[in-house]
């Protein structure tokens, strides 16, 4: 790696972000959103005159990289819809930035616009539909409160059970193209929407209120997500998981039967954290559909004929946001090698286009590089690090074959192994762009990251795995996949680190707790120490996420005590700990509690709570901080193994 490659911590915190891209129907604009040092804008990009750009401040609520739906194009690519960051619908001319207020707010997160701009449909207070006529004829309606019935496509799994009543909440509303149609997806607690949900789907009258009862189409008793209409609105796509992979249908509105598009064993889509995912798109005639495909952490973009004559790939790399015109396709991309970028693709060649990076041309000189994929077997070699008193807890863990990535420097020998635990951890180790892996790399550490069981990507019963070995389970594949490192002399144990945010770094912490000698170190950011607390105080959309990964309150309390991060259990390695304290996913107080009693017994924690900052922080000063003392924190860590092996 030469010197020039290196990238400071002002580097990794002042980089722009872009989500949300948009093609108008014929193909002369593209929108997104892009937030840089922490101002929100909308860029347009007019194709007829050349790629030119303009860009606009605007209110726009931002979304997400890899998600979306706080923006709509309108067909001509005259006019963009857009949540506003109070949570209000607003309306930009393209041409000018001229902007209008149509909903002052509040409680809106995404929104769904019909082809011809006459209706606005939107998710408000993240459980209800509204359908808003922008001509101020009549409503807002809200649409979502009607009654269900069971109508499920023909073709889909038969249901034995489904949600009756209003949801405890609704994401990824969509409009048919005449806005005569709205359809959403929705769960109800206890259930997350990767165990248990539904697409509600509902017809509209003149006026925009509902004509009848909600029509239950699809899911029910299974996991279903990201409904879209296609362009004509005569069918409904949805990705459904069943019988094991998440794959994307297609249901015929006229004779209520749907159809899998194409059945293979990759999934087309993962667990919505968030509304808006679009990792599909239909062609404007109807006839297509664009979508990725998920293969084993990789990513692939393919085109699909609906009339059964197969696939052909379009592009390498994931894929996010997909939108399309008669003769373009855009998206957000993202690989290893590949720092997030709008790009399209003119459908009629294949040709690839850069829009807009994300990040600076140093990004794309530094270390970036493929990883090393493997499959572990399950392995007790290293449960010799493991603690008695937890050999018999890990033991009765079924035993699997656990997915890896090794990312190693191209020109060094590393000096260490960095593992890190993915959140969710309903989640997947995507190859998607890392700034923390090219950090790490930077350091001199090979980065390993790796799909425990409870992991999206690999199909139900895999993701299903975790459910009650949360704190454990995973330790144990971890284990696996170190000793497969080990015996092809890939690792060393006397240099490994764990790393994680949220249940990540809860899972880096309790790795620590298990075992003792056998890590140097480890990175954990917003993590959870007390489960009873965090499941107990987290915001809503997780309150009963502990159901399902441990077992119900109160009834299985000891269990959360146990699998808790301990101090008393916790190894004596050195340990960077951050978080925000403005954090309501985990409690900050917590950590701080744990933090103290930590101290209090000799550990070696540096701690540092960074003020109004959330789950994940956002501020670009907080940002280089964090990337400054993972600089600091690696540098000693390398020193240490270094001496220890000289």
């Amino acid at each position: 790696m030469s010197r020039k490659s290196q990238l400071t911590p002002y580097d990794f915190s002042h980089q722009d972000s872009l989500a949300d891209p948009q093609v108008s129907c014929d193909g002369r604009y593209i929108t997104y959103l892009k937030k840089s040092r922490g101002e929100s804008s909308i860029i347009v990009v007019q194709l007829s005159n050349g790629m030119s750009k303009a860009v606009y401040r605007a209110p726009v609520k931002f979304a997400h990289p890899f998600g979306g739906g706080v923006s709509q194009l309108a067909s001509d690519g005259e006019t963009l819809y857009f949540v506003t960051a109070s949570g209000g619908i607003a309306k930009m001319a393209t041409a000018s930035g001229k902007i209008d207020m149509l909903y002052e707010g509040p409680g809106v997160s995404q929104i769904s616009l019909s082809e011809g701009g006459s209706r606005i449909a939107a998710v408000i207070f993240g459980d209800r539909v509204a359908v808003f006529d922008l001509f101020g004829k009549s409503g807002p309606f809200v649409v979502s409160e009607y009654p269900r019935e069971l109508r499920s496509f023909e073709g889909t799994p038969t249901v034995s059970d489904f949600m009756h009543e209003r949801p405890d909440f609704i994401f990824d509303v969509t409009m048919s193209e005449h806005g005569d149609w709205v359809a959403w997806h929705e769960w109800a607690l206890p259930h997350m929407p990767w165990q248990r949900s539904q697409i509600a789907l509902v017809e509209l009258d003149g006026s925009g209120s509902a004509t009848n009862s909600i029509s239950v189409c699809a899911g029910g008793d299974f996991f279903v997500s990201q409904p879209r209409f296609s362009p004509l609105g005569k069918r409904l796509g949805f990705l459904a998981e069943t019988p094991e992979y998440l794959r994307l249908w297609t249901g015929d509105l006229a004779s209520w039967k749907a159809e899998l598009v194409v059945d293979e064993s990759f999934e087309h889509g993962s667990a919505p954290w968030g509304n808006g995912n679009r990792t599909y798109a239909f062609s404007r005639d109807g006839t297509r559909l664009y979508h990725t495909r998920n293969e084993g952490g990789h990513g692939r973009l393919v085109e699909t004929s609906l009339d059964g004559t197969g696939s052909v790939d379009v592009g390498k790399a994931h894929h996010f946001g997909l939108s399309a015109s008669k003769n373009l396709l855009v998206a957000l991309r993202s690989g290893a090698r590949t720092p997030n970028v709008v790009v399209s693709y003119d459908l009629l060649t294949s040709e690839r286009r850069e829009v807009e990076r994300a990040y600076s041309n140093s990004f794309y000189n530094a270390v970036t590089v493929e990883p090393l994929l493997g499959k572990a077997s399950y392995s007790k070699s290293l449960h010799r690090y493991v603690k008695p008193e937890f050999l018999e807890e890990l033991a009765a863990v079924e035993p699997m074959e656990v997915p890896y990535r090794l990312f190693k420097p191209e020109q060094a020998t590393p000096v260490g192994t960095l593992v890190t635990f993915h959140g969710g951890p309903t989640d997947q180790a995507t190859v998607t762009f890392s700034p923390r892996n090219v950090a790490f790399l930077q350091a001199g550490f090979q980065v390993l990251t790796f799909d425990y069981r409870g992991s999206t990507g690999w199909g139900r019963s895999f993701r299903s795995a975790l459910d009650g070995g949360f704190g454990v389970a995973e330790i144990v594949d971890l284990l696996s996949v170190l000793a497969d490192l080990i015996d092809q002399g890939l690792a060393e144990p006397t240099s490994l680190l764990v790393n994680g945010g949220s249940s990540g770094g809860y899972s880096a912490l309790r790795s620590l707790c298990l075992t003792t000698g056998l890590f140097c170190g480890a990175i954990a950011e917003y993590p959870l120490i007390d489960l009873a607390e965090s499941a107990v105080g987290t915001h809503r959309f997780e309150s009963r996420y502990f159901d399902h990964l441990l077992g119900p309150l109160p009834s299985e309390i000891q269990l959360y005590k146990h699998r808790s991060v301990s101090p008393q259990d916790l190894e004596d390695v050195p340990i960077l700990l951050m978080h925000g304290d403005s954090d309501n996913v985990v409690d900050h107080r917590q950590v701080v509690r744990f933090v103290e009693e930590a101290e209090r017994l000799g550990r070696s924690i540096e701690f540092t709570l960074f003020a109004g900052e959330g789950h994940g922080f956002s501020s670009p000063d907080v940002i280089e901080k964090e990337y400054h003392y993972y600089q600091r924190f690696l540098g000693k860590i390398a020193e240490r193994i270094v001496s220890q092996s000289s």
